[in-house]
């Protein structure tokens, strides 16, 4: 939608900002919505002023675990200014030190299972113990996935208050998510031994007075990485920069094989594909890298007689 040029009281012709246009709309869906609940509407506008859309991790209106809301459809809405991309850790460097950053054996794996499984911080504090399987499936259980893997979803009753949100899925492991989970296991059993009874997957180790042994936190988890973010010379703003990297890295083809949009979609656990597509931002820089990375033509000159 685009906004009309008015006068303003200076005779000056300007433009209202798309921000202004958008929010004087809000006010006017409310009213018809509100006309049309009351009967008061003889045509189906007010049905037509909205649609359902879902809004990512990290941005805005999605908060850290994303939301789906009610806004007006896009051909009401003003086009003028672009979306803000999802934050990521785009310097290859600074990745490089994200992973080899002297952490403890907690955080060590938290970091670690946030970065190589693209979990959301909420699912990641409602994992229990019982929910990795990185030996392959146990016995006696309902799983029987041979391949080391964890379960995303189960519980919606946590200590913490975490919630997954939405749907279950089963996701894969990297060797090197399989180490720092052995390392973090034996830390835990080291400080906490038979005081350990938390069924969480994520406990304070490192608290002191009653904390230690209680399921992690968000607030734990969101200083971590904050302070990870600084020592790594690339600012986090919270977990979901972690995610939103494995995602970028995925479609791209960084530091891995690229990976199809559907398939990235079904390891992040996004209900729609459109909700996928917000990984393949900063398409510009992309391309200019892409084709300046090409090997220049090499000439022989000979000798000109």
């Amino acid at each position: 939608m685009i906004s009309t040029p008015y006068l303003d009281q200076r005779g000056r012709q300007r433009v209202r900002s798309g921000n202004t246009v958008n929010a004087w709309l809000v006010p006017l869906r409310g009213f018809y919505e509100w006309a049309d609940a009351e009967g008061l509407l003889s045509s189906d506008v007010a049905q037509h002023m909205t649609q359902l859309r879902y809004f990512g991790p990290g941005s805005q209106a999605g908060g850290e675990q994303g939301a789906t809301r009610r806004v007006l459809v896009p051909e009401l809405r003003s086009s003028s200014e672009a979306p803000p991309e999802p934050e990521w850790v785009s310097d290859p460097g600074a990745r490089q030190r994200l992973l080899d950053a002297d952490l403890n054996a907690r955080d060590r794996f938290l970091v670690d299972l946030l970065y190589f499984s693209g979990v959301r911080i909420g699912e990641a504090l409602s994992l229990f113990r019982q929910d990795m399987h990185f030996g392959g499936a146990p016995a006696g259980g309902s799983c029987v996935e041979a391949s080391a893997h964890f379960h995303v979803g189960e519980n919606l009753q946590t200590e913490n208050r975490a919630s997954p949100k939405r749907g279950r899925r089963l996701l894969y492991v990297t060797e090197i998510l399989i180490d720092s989970y052995v390392e973090y296991v034996l830390e835990r059993d080291r400080l906490l031994g038979d005081l350990d009874t938390s069924q969480h997957l994520f406990v304070n180790l490192y608290s002191s007075g009653e904390d230690n042994g209680k399921a992690m936190r968000y607030g734990t988890a969101l200083k971590l990485v904050r302070r990870l973010g600084a020592a790594i010379e690339s600012p986090m703003t919270g977990p979901h920069v972690l995610r939103h990297t494995l995602a970028t890295r995925l479609v791209r083809g960084l530091e891995c094989e690229a990976v199809p949009l559907d398939v990235v979609q079904a390891i992040l656990g996004h209900r729609s594909i459109s909700s996928t597509r917000i990984y393949t931002h900063d398409l510009e820089r992309a391309k200019r890298n892409a084709l300046q990375s090409q090997k220049p033509r090499v000439f022989a000159l000979g000798e000109v007689e």
